[in-house]
Protein backbone atom coordinates (compact mmCIF):
# COMPACT_ATOMS: atom_id res chain seq x y z
CA UNK A 1 0.00 0.00 0.00
CA UNK A 2 1.21 3.53 -1.04
CA UNK A 3 2.05 4.95 2.20
CA UNK A 4 2.04 9.14 2.99
CA UNK A 5 1.92 11.56 5.49
CA UNK A 6 -1.75 12.03 6.80
CA UNK A 7 -0.99 15.21 8.92
CA UNK A 8 -0.93 19.01 8.04
CA UNK A 9 3.04 19.98 8.15
CA UNK A 10 3.66 22.69 10.88
CA UNK A 11 7.36 24.70 9.46
CA UNK A 12 10.40 24.17 11.77
CA UNK A 13 11.17 27.58 13.41
CA UNK A 14 12.58 29.95 11.14
CA UNK A 15 11.82 27.62 8.47
CA UNK A 16 9.85 28.13 4.63
CA UNK A 17 9.61 25.47 2.17
CA UNK A 18 9.95 26.58 -1.35
CA UNK A 19 6.12 27.22 -3.01
CA UNK A 20 6.04 24.02 -4.96
CA UNK A 21 8.01 21.23 -5.90
CA UNK A 22 8.69 20.50 -9.89
CA UNK A 23 9.54 17.10 -10.94
CA UNK A 24 10.61 16.58 -14.00
CA UNK A 25 11.07 12.97 -15.98
CA UNK A 26 14.78 11.53 -16.08
CA UNK A 27 16.70 12.53 -19.11
CA UNK A 28 19.58 10.34 -20.19
CA UNK A 29 20.88 12.97 -22.21
CA UNK A 30 20.42 17.27 -21.93
CA UNK A 31 18.53 17.85 -25.43
CA UNK A 32 17.15 14.06 -25.75
CA UNK A 33 13.15 14.17 -26.25
CA UNK A 34 12.57 13.65 -22.27
CA UNK A 35 14.14 16.87 -21.44
CA UNK A 36 10.82 18.37 -22.40
CA UNK A 37 7.72 16.72 -21.74
CA UNK A 38 4.56 17.74 -23.77
CA UNK A 39 2.97 17.28 -20.82
CA UNK A 40 2.51 19.06 -17.70
CA UNK A 41 0.61 17.42 -14.66
CA UNK A 42 -0.19 20.34 -11.78
CA UNK A 43 -1.68 19.86 -8.62
CA UNK A 44 -2.00 23.34 -6.90
CA UNK A 45 -4.48 22.02 -4.32
CA UNK A 46 -2.34 19.88 -2.43
CA UNK A 47 0.13 21.60 0.03
CA UNK A 48 0.17 20.48 3.36
CA UNK A 49 2.73 22.92 5.00
CA UNK A 50 0.23 25.09 7.31
CA UNK A 51 2.51 28.00 8.57
CA UNK A 52 2.64 28.66 12.49
CA UNK A 53 1.30 32.02 12.37
CA UNK A 54 -1.69 31.19 9.90
CA UNK A 55 -2.51 28.33 12.65
CA UNK A 56 -2.39 30.98 15.49
CA UNK A 57 -4.82 33.64 13.03
CA UNK A 58 -7.01 31.18 12.43
CA UNK A 59 -9.92 30.26 14.72
CA UNK A 60 -10.18 26.49 13.02
CA UNK A 61 -8.19 23.50 13.88
CA UNK A 62 -5.53 22.23 11.89
CA UNK A 63 -8.44 19.05 10.86
CA UNK A 64 -10.54 21.50 10.07
CA UNK A 65 -8.20 23.88 8.02
CA UNK A 66 -7.84 20.95 6.11
CA UNK A 67 -11.48 20.15 5.18
CA UNK A 68 -10.56 22.21 1.75
CA UNK A 69 -7.32 20.03 1.26
CA UNK A 70 -7.40 17.93 -2.06
CA UNK A 71 -5.36 15.66 0.37
CA UNK A 72 -3.17 12.85 -1.15
CA UNK A 73 -3.09 14.40 -4.38
CA UNK A 74 0.35 14.76 -5.29
CA UNK A 75 1.28 11.17 -3.36
CA UNK A 76 -1.39 9.70 -5.82
CA UNK A 77 0.45 11.55 -8.71
CA UNK A 78 3.80 10.75 -7.68
CA UNK A 79 4.96 8.00 -10.42
CA UNK A 80 3.98 10.29 -13.60
CA UNK A 81 7.11 11.76 -14.35
CA UNK A 82 8.27 8.14 -14.49
CA UNK A 83 5.88 7.87 -17.37
CA UNK A 84 6.75 10.88 -18.97
CA UNK A 85 5.26 13.73 -17.72
CA UNK A 86 6.56 16.77 -15.55
CA UNK A 87 4.49 16.99 -12.78
CA UNK A 88 4.29 20.59 -10.67
CA UNK A 89 2.49 19.99 -7.06
CA UNK A 90 2.23 23.19 -4.74
CA UNK A 91 3.47 22.95 -0.94
CA UNK A 92 1.08 25.75 0.94
CA UNK A 93 -2.76 24.71 1.45
CA UNK A 94 -5.32 26.69 -0.94
CA UNK A 95 -6.69 27.73 2.89
CA UNK A 96 -3.72 29.70 2.78
CA UNK A 97 -3.44 30.90 -0.81
CA UNK A 98 -5.42 29.80 -3.64
CA UNK A 99 -3.40 28.82 -6.76
CA UNK A 100 -6.26 27.96 -9.29
CA UNK A 101 -7.28 31.54 -8.63
CA UNK A 102 -7.30 35.14 -10.32
CA UNK A 103 -3.83 36.62 -8.43
CA UNK A 104 -6.17 39.23 -7.12
CA UNK A 105 -9.70 37.74 -6.21
CA UNK A 106 -10.25 39.34 -2.98
CA UNK A 107 -12.97 39.42 -0.45
CA UNK A 108 -12.98 43.52 0.90
CA UNK A 109 -14.39 42.63 4.16
CA UNK A 110 -11.59 40.43 4.94
CA UNK A 111 -9.32 42.92 5.33
CA UNK A 112 -8.70 45.92 7.75
CA UNK A 113 -7.60 48.28 4.99
CA UNK A 114 -9.12 49.46 1.57
CA UNK A 115 -8.19 47.29 -1.84
CA UNK A 116 -6.63 48.64 -4.09
CA UNK A 117 -8.76 49.07 -7.73
CA UNK A 118 -6.99 46.40 -9.67
CA UNK A 119 -8.84 44.07 -7.09
CA UNK A 120 -11.44 41.83 -8.33
CA UNK A 121 -13.94 41.84 -4.99
CA UNK A 122 -17.21 40.63 -7.20
CA UNK A 123 -16.01 37.66 -8.85
CA UNK A 124 -18.52 34.48 -7.97
CA UNK A 125 -15.60 33.10 -6.67
CA UNK A 126 -15.02 36.04 -4.22
CA UNK A 127 -18.85 35.96 -2.96
CA UNK A 128 -18.38 32.14 -2.18
CA UNK A 129 -16.00 32.66 0.26
CA UNK A 130 -12.89 31.19 -2.17
CA UNK A 131 -11.21 33.75 -3.37
CA UNK A 132 -7.63 33.73 -3.95
CA UNK A 133 -7.27 34.51 -0.01
CA UNK A 134 -9.88 32.24 1.41
CA UNK A 135 -12.29 33.28 3.66
CA UNK A 136 -13.87 29.92 4.32
CA UNK A 137 -13.26 26.18 4.23
CA UNK A 138 -15.89 23.61 3.24
CA UNK A 139 -18.98 23.92 5.01
CA UNK A 140 -18.71 27.25 5.22
CA UNK A 141 -16.61 27.35 8.43
CA UNK A 142 -15.25 31.05 8.33
CA UNK A 143 -10.84 30.62 8.85
CA UNK A 144 -10.00 34.11 10.65
CA UNK A 145 -10.95 35.82 14.03
CA UNK A 146 -10.14 39.30 13.10
CA UNK A 147 -9.07 41.86 9.46
CA UNK A 148 -5.94 40.65 7.39
CA UNK A 149 -3.98 43.84 6.32
CA UNK A 150 -3.74 43.82 2.17
CA UNK A 151 0.37 43.73 2.78
CA UNK A 152 0.07 40.14 3.77
CA UNK A 153 -2.03 38.93 1.02
CA UNK A 154 0.71 40.81 -0.86
CA UNK A 155 3.20 38.96 0.81
CA UNK A 156 1.34 35.18 0.23
CA UNK A 157 1.08 36.24 -3.40
CA UNK A 158 4.79 37.37 -4.03
CA UNK A 159 6.01 34.33 -2.09
CA UNK A 160 4.26 31.27 -3.38
CA UNK A 161 1.60 32.02 -5.71
CA UNK A 162 3.62 34.46 -8.31
CA UNK A 163 6.60 32.10 -8.18
CA UNK A 164 3.75 28.79 -8.57
CA UNK A 165 2.47 30.37 -11.94
CA UNK A 166 5.70 31.38 -12.91
CA UNK A 167 6.84 28.02 -12.99
CA UNK A 168 3.44 26.78 -14.45
CA UNK A 169 4.39 29.26 -17.43
CA UNK A 170 7.91 28.13 -18.48
CA UNK A 171 7.04 24.52 -18.51
CA UNK A 172 4.14 24.78 -20.65
CA UNK A 173 5.92 27.51 -22.88
CA UNK A 174 9.13 25.58 -23.27
CA UNK A 175 7.56 22.62 -24.67
CA UNK A 176 5.47 24.53 -26.96
CA UNK A 177 8.64 26.25 -27.82
CA UNK A 178 10.19 23.24 -28.71
CA UNK A 179 7.10 21.07 -30.45
CA UNK A 180 4.69 23.34 -31.32
CA UNK A 181 2.07 22.42 -28.33
CA UNK A 182 2.13 22.03 -24.89
CA UNK A 183 -0.51 20.02 -22.94
CA UNK A 184 -1.48 20.37 -18.99
CA UNK A 185 -3.71 18.09 -16.81
CA UNK A 186 -4.36 20.02 -13.64
CA UNK A 187 -5.62 17.12 -10.94
CA UNK A 188 -7.84 18.05 -8.16
CA UNK A 189 -10.39 15.92 -5.83
CA UNK A 190 -13.81 16.73 -4.56
CA UNK A 191 -15.73 15.85 -1.55
CA UNK A 192 -18.51 12.63 -2.12
CA UNK A 193 -21.24 15.42 -0.94
CA UNK A 194 -19.92 17.65 -3.71
CA UNK A 195 -21.64 15.30 -6.62
CA UNK A 196 -23.99 13.43 -4.28
CA UNK A 197 -26.82 14.87 -6.24
CA UNK A 198 -25.69 13.71 -9.52
CA UNK A 199 -27.03 9.82 -10.22
CA UNK A 200 -23.42 8.63 -10.84
CA UNK A 201 -22.74 4.93 -12.44
CA UNK A 202 -23.04 1.19 -10.74
CA UNK A 203 -21.97 3.13 -7.33
CA UNK A 204 -24.33 5.38 -6.98
CA UNK A 205 -22.00 8.35 -7.27
CA UNK A 206 -19.40 10.22 -9.62
CA UNK A 207 -15.95 9.03 -9.80
CA UNK A 208 -14.19 11.23 -11.85
CA UNK A 209 -15.10 15.07 -13.31
CA UNK A 210 -13.09 16.16 -16.31
CA UNK A 211 -13.74 19.66 -17.69
CA UNK A 212 -12.43 21.62 -20.68
CA UNK A 213 -14.53 24.41 -19.72
CA UNK A 214 -17.26 23.65 -22.50
CA UNK A 215 -14.76 22.92 -25.15
CA UNK A 216 -12.94 25.89 -25.28
CA UNK A 217 -9.64 25.02 -23.26
CA UNK A 218 -8.58 21.45 -25.45
CA UNK A 219 -8.33 19.54 -28.28
CA UNK A 220 -11.00 17.29 -28.11
CA UNK A 221 -9.28 14.45 -28.84
CA UNK A 222 -7.58 14.52 -25.32
CA UNK A 223 -10.76 15.24 -23.96
CA UNK A 224 -11.95 12.11 -25.20
CA UNK A 225 -8.98 9.87 -24.49
CA UNK A 226 -9.50 10.56 -20.66
CA UNK A 227 -12.98 10.33 -20.40
CA UNK A 228 -12.72 6.63 -22.40
CA UNK A 229 -9.71 5.69 -20.69
CA UNK A 230 -11.77 6.12 -16.98
CA UNK A 231 -15.14 4.83 -18.30
CA UNK A 232 -13.14 1.64 -20.22
CA UNK A 233 -11.74 0.84 -16.29
CA UNK A 234 -15.49 1.34 -14.77
CA UNK A 235 -15.36 4.21 -13.38
CA UNK A 236 -18.67 7.15 -13.67
CA UNK A 237 -17.50 10.74 -15.85
CA UNK A 238 -19.31 13.51 -15.65
CA UNK A 239 -18.39 16.06 -18.40
CA UNK A 240 -18.06 19.76 -16.91
CA UNK A 241 -20.49 19.33 -14.42
CA UNK A 242 -20.64 20.53 -12.34
CA UNK A 243 -16.87 21.51 -12.72
CA UNK A 244 -15.67 22.91 -15.57
CA UNK A 245 -12.18 23.96 -15.12
CA UNK A 246 -11.03 26.58 -12.65
CA UNK A 247 -8.47 29.43 -13.32
CA UNK A 248 -5.32 27.50 -14.51
CA UNK A 249 -7.57 25.53 -16.89
CA UNK A 250 -9.41 28.62 -18.77
CA UNK A 251 -6.33 30.62 -18.62
CA UNK A 252 -3.63 28.68 -20.13
CA UNK A 253 -5.86 26.62 -22.33
CA UNK A 254 -5.37 28.15 -25.43
CA UNK A 255 -5.60 25.60 -27.74
CA UNK A 256 -5.17 27.89 -30.80
CA UNK A 257 -1.70 28.99 -29.66
CA UNK A 258 -0.96 25.45 -28.70
CA UNK A 259 -1.99 25.34 -25.45
CA UNK A 260 -4.00 22.72 -23.93
CA UNK A 261 -5.62 22.07 -20.82
CA UNK A 262 -7.87 19.70 -18.46
CA UNK A 263 -9.00 19.52 -15.12
CA UNK A 264 -9.78 16.60 -13.49
CA UNK A 265 -11.49 16.19 -10.52
CA UNK A 266 -11.65 12.80 -8.44
CA UNK A 267 -13.82 11.67 -5.71
CA UNK A 268 -12.43 11.29 -2.64
CA UNK A 269 -13.77 8.24 -1.63
CA UNK A 270 -11.87 6.20 -4.14
CA UNK A 271 -8.98 6.79 -1.98
CA UNK A 272 -9.28 7.87 1.18
CA UNK A 273 -11.26 8.07 4.41
CA UNK A 274 -12.93 11.30 4.45
CA UNK A 275 -13.53 11.38 8.15
CA UNK A 276 -10.03 10.22 9.71
CA UNK A 277 -8.19 11.58 6.12
CA UNK A 278 -6.18 7.84 5.91
CA UNK A 279 -5.60 6.56 2.41
CA UNK A 280 -7.36 3.19 2.00
CA UNK A 281 -5.58 0.20 1.59
CA UNK A 282 -6.32 0.08 -2.41
CA UNK A 283 -5.20 3.80 -3.16
CA UNK A 284 -1.96 2.21 -4.86
CA UNK A 285 -4.23 1.37 -7.36
CA UNK A 286 -5.05 5.33 -8.62
CA UNK A 287 -1.51 5.90 -8.21
CA UNK A 288 -0.87 3.29 -11.02
CA UNK A 289 -4.13 4.75 -13.11
CA UNK A 290 -2.70 7.90 -13.41
CA UNK A 291 0.66 6.55 -14.33
CA UNK A 292 -1.32 4.53 -17.39
CA UNK A 293 -3.09 7.60 -18.21
CA UNK A 294 -0.04 9.67 -18.71
CA UNK A 295 1.21 6.83 -20.65
CA UNK A 296 -1.39 6.88 -23.28
CA UNK A 297 -1.41 10.75 -23.19
CA UNK A 298 1.98 10.77 -24.49
CA UNK A 299 1.38 7.87 -26.88
CA UNK A 300 -1.16 10.28 -28.67
CA UNK A 301 0.84 13.31 -28.78
CA UNK A 302 4.15 11.61 -29.52
CA UNK A 303 2.16 9.87 -32.68
CA UNK A 304 0.71 12.97 -34.06
CA UNK A 305 3.81 14.52 -33.73
CA UNK A 306 5.60 11.39 -35.62
CA UNK A 307 2.15 11.89 -38.15
CA UNK A 308 3.39 15.55 -38.74
CA UNK A 309 6.79 15.40 -39.19
CA UNK A 310 6.26 12.97 -42.37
Amino acid sequence: MMSTDNTAQEPEKNSEPAPFKLTTPKAPEKNSESAHPMWLITSPHSGHYYPRDFILKSKLDSQQLRLSEDMHVDALLSDTPNAGASLLTATYPRAYVDLNREPYELDASMFSDPLPEYVNTASTRVLGGLGTIAKIVSERLEIYDRPLAFAEAEARLAQIYFPFHACLKQQLETAQHYWGEAYLLDVHSMPSNAVRKYKGGKSGSVDFVLGNRHGRTCDPAYFDAVYNFLTDKGYYVEKNKPYAGGYITEHYGKPSDGFHTLQLEMNRKLYMNESTYDLLSHSDKLKNLFSDLVSILNNMTNEKRQKAAE
